[in-house]
This record gives structure tokens, sequence and C-alpha cells, in this order.
């Protein structure tokens, strides 16, 4: 009897912990890509057995519409990745919405807002946008980080770029960084994807805006990893999970993927897991790849299709830069001058490629092209957000011809651009801020700048 006393009350004792354990939203919410009646927004949560997002039309004063949901039932023992897929949404309309944790909301101290696309086409001039850019998002963790002054800097840019006004952002790789107890097990890629994506300053810039991502070397595994990282496959499951783009790759290989914004096209690459190891023999290896054939392929055709004003595209590492001996597309230099080859030949305007991972930040553009091609490309690298920046005023390319002048920045900052004007005259501006929100440098390129001659 005694014996059957004390198993209940083991019981009864194991059900109150359980239940005492109190449902968290870890990280998140985070709006990922958005269309015209559709969007997603991501959120993780811990020890919550039901989430529901609750959404509504701001402007809708008919009640019996007003509020939609989402419910999903998960297991309350483990942490878990939602992505809510919202459809059927008006276009053109700003949404408010609620998240719910075992039918208890959440409060925060910001606004939750998302907002669809307007149906602009045939109809008006493409609208105005801007969205920020930036890489390289380094966050401490003592136990992980080598010894002596953190790598990872204040986290007060992470507030300048939340307050900024943008409808996006896309993060240009190294947005997570492993550590070397981390990227030798799928348990510890797991780890850093948590810890970065659930810090706390990292929060107000994840529900501020919409998000797109590509990765790089150290969201994807170790310093430098290529193809033969043995672990890819579940960096590629995990990036899948933390971010919402709309597709990846090729369904089952890669992250690659393309989206549009009024009237600019962005061409999001994956510079690592189809990639050839920089130091192979180009002498053995002369079709050595960062894009794989694939996804060269696909390149070619998505930028030939397309008819967007502007066509960003980006890439984890520089793609430009003739003046560097680190890790870009120097090293793969037939690769580069084939892709180059193709947007001469094809006559393609309006392309700028978007990069990171340098820990400095600069505008290089290749004016060798303009006999041919009509313009010179340009090439943005933005970094770094939060990891230590670089000091590249005692290097060989401090002096690079390439780079527009005033343009170079050895500080943590971040950049925004804004696309205005009327159809044939649309502006691009480009602006570098700091970490303090200060206006570093300026650069305005008009589409009449980027445009292909006629064959």
């Amino acid at each position: 009897m005694l014996r059957f006393i004390l198993l209940f009350c083991f019981q009864i004792l194991f059900i109150r912990v359980v239940f005492a354990q109190k449902p968290e939203l870890t990280a998140g919410p985070m709006p990922g890509y958005i269309e015209h009646k559709e969007t997603v927004i991501w959120l993780q949560t811990k020890n919550a057995s039901s989430v529901k997002l609750v959404y509504w039309l701001l402007a809708d004063s008919n009640s019996t519409h007003k509020h939609l949901s989402q419910t999903k039932l998960v297991n309350p023992n483990v942490t878990s990745e939602h992505h809510f897929i919202l459809t059927q949404l008006h276009m053109g309309a700003t949404y408010g919405y609620r998240i719910e944790l075992n039918k208890k909301a959440i409060s925060f101290p910001y606004p939750l807002r998302f907002a669809t696309k307007p149906l602009w086409e045939w109809r008006t001039n493409a609208p105005d946008f801007t969205f920020i850019t930036g890489s390289c998002l380094y966050v401490n963790d003592s136990a992980y980080d080598r010894p002596g002054k953190p790598y990872g800097q204040q986290s007060n840019i992470l507030s300048q770029m939340a307050d900024y006004k943008a409808a996006f952002m896309l993060w240009l790789g190294d947005n997570v960084y492993t550590r070397e107890a981390d990227y030798g097990s799928e348990s510890g890629l797991a780890y850093r994807y948590f810890h970065t994506r659930s810090y706390k300053p990292l929060q107000p810039l994840l529900a501020s805006k919409n998000h797109y991502a590509i990765w790089d070397d150290h969201d994807y595994g170790s310093n430098d990893a290529c193809l033969s990282y043995p672990l890819k496959y579940s960096t590629l499951n995990l990036f899948k999970s933390y971010w919402a783009n709309k597709t990846y790759g090729n369904g089952k290989e890669g992250i690659y993927s393309q989206f549009s914004f009024a009237d600019a096209d962005f061409f999001l690459l994956d510079d690592r897991f189809f990639r050839d190891y920089q130091f192979l023999n180009d002498s053995l290896f002369p079709d050595k790849t960062q894009l794989g054939e694939e996804q060269f392929r696909w390149l070619c055709n998505a930028l030939s299709y397309s008819r967007a004003t502007f066509k960003f595209i980006a890439i984890g590492g520089q793609f430009l830069n003739e003046y560097t001996d680190k890790e870009s597309y120097n090293f793969y230099k037939k690769e580069r001058e084939r892709i180059l080859n193709f947007i001469t030949k094809q006559k393609v305007s309006g392309v700028i490629f978007l990069t990171g991972d340098r820990h400095h930040t600069e505008l290089l553009k290749n004016t060798a092209l303009v006999a041919e091609l009509g313009y010179a490309p340009y090439d943005l690298t933005s970094s770094a957000i939060s990891s230590k920046a670089s000091d590249i005023s005692k290097s060989a390319e401090f002096k690079n011809p390439m780079r527009v002048d005033g343009t170079l920045v050895m500080e943590n900052n971040f950049c925004a651009l804004s696309i205005t004007g009327a159809r044939g005259k649309r502006l691009l501006t480009i602006t570098c801020l700091s970490a303090e929100g200060k206006i570093l440098w300026e650069q305005q390129i008009p589409e009449s700048a980027l445009k292909a001659s006629q064959p």
C-alpha cells in the first residue's frame, strides 16, 4: 500500500513539474517572404503544446472578417521552429498579428505588422521602396569563443537596423558563426543556430520587417568550407528551418532562390553547397566552380528572363574584386569571366552584386566592361554587422582602383538601398550607416547608368 501511495505521489509531482514549465517564445516572430496575397511568419517555441497566430486586416472595419488564425499542435518537450504560411491575403494591405502559446497571448514592446505587395503592374509606376542589407552577425558565447577580446561587438547596431524604415532585410551570409565545437556535429550546429537566433537584442529587428537570406561559410559549416563539408545536408535543413525564403535550391540541394520586389529582381546564390575548394589547382581543375553547373545555368536563365530595372545578385563573398588575395571570386577567375561574359553577350541591364564576408564595406565597379557591355556593373560589399571589423589600410588592396572613392568603411555598419522615381527614370540610392545610425557615405546610381548597349 505504501508503495502504491509513493508511486501515486511521484506521478502527481511529475505531472506538476511538466505542466509548471512555462511555454516560451524563444525567438521571433519574423516575417519571411512576402507576395501579393501570401506571406510567412517564422517563430520558435519551447514548452508549448499549442501555438496560434491570429492576424487581421488593420483597415478592415468589418469585425466578422477581422480576425483569422492558424494553430499548430506541437510536442511541448522539444524546441520547435514554426512557419505560418498565410494565404488569400488582401493585396497592398497592412496586417497586424499576435502570437498565442497554450491559448495565452504573448506581449511585445513593439507592434507586430506585415504588409503585402500592391498590384501596380500595368496600372501605375513601380512603387518606391527601401531595403537594408548586411552580413557577419557574431553573437558572443564565452564557453565556445576563442581566448582574448570578444569577437562580437556591441549590439546597438541591431536597434538601428530595427528602427530603419524598410520593406525587408536581405542577409548576405555569416548570419550565424559556428565555432570549432559546433561544426563537427549536428547537435553542435543546431545549438549554434538556436543560440544566435534567440539573442534578445536581435528580436526587434526580426519582427520589424520581412527577411530574406543567403549563407556563407560560417553559417554553412567550418571556415572556408566547400562541397566536401560532411554535414552540409544538416546545415541545409537548419537553414530551411530558421529562414523563410520562398524556395531553396532545386528542392533537394542548395539554397539558391529568386524573388521580386516592385521593379527589382533579387537572385540569391549559394556559394558553398556546390563549391570546389578555392586552392584546387586551376590547371588540374579548369572547370573549378563556386556555383556548380546546374546553379550557373539557372542564374543565366533567370537573368535572361528578368525584365526588372535593377537586378541584384546576392552572393556570400566578393565577386568583382580583382585586387584581393582573400577568399573571393578571385580564386575562380574562369567562372567569374564566364558569368560576366554571359551578362555582356546577353546584354543584361541593371546588374548589381550584393556581397558580404570581408568585415569591411565598399562599393566596387568594373569599368573595363563599359566598352562592350555599355555600363560598369557594381559590387556592394556590406560587412560587418557585429563581427570585428577588419582594417585593410596596410594591405595591397587599400588603394583598390575598382573602389568608388569614399566608400571604404572599416567599422561595424549596414547599408540601406532605396529605389525611387518614375518609370524610365528610377534612381537607386545606396546609404551606408554606422552602428549609431550615422550616414557614412551615400551613392546614387540612376537607371540610365546601368543600361546595356544594344546589339
